[in-house]
């Protein structure tokens, strides 16, 4: 479900027409588990990261975005993953 709600989050969020062309410019995978947490990867076309670290209990799913080239690591928000869920999942 947290991959699921995160891919969904994604496609609706941001623009996936520049990976239309070359489809692996662009990806959402399964990062770590923890007892408390799933992490799942955006990968941008431009280069940046968003993880996104899922609450196993509640759906809070809090942001951190990474630029690897410019070493910015932030906070960007907040989304609860059970309102990017198919409806009776």
């Amino acid at each position: 479900m947290a991959f699921e709600g995160v891919n969904n989050y994604c496609h609706s969020a941001y623009d996936w027409s520049m990976a239309e062309d070359n489809p692996s410019m662009m990806s959402v995978t399964m990062g770590e588990e923890t007892e408390a947490e799933y992490q799942v990867i955006f990968r941008s076309y431009t280069g940046s990261f968003v993880h996104f670290y899922v609450d196993k209990a509640s759906g809070n799913t809090r942001m951190v975005e990474v630029v690897p080239l410019m070493s910015i690591e932030e906070e960007t928000g907040t989304i609860n993953l059970f309102d990017f869920l198919e409806k009776g999942d």
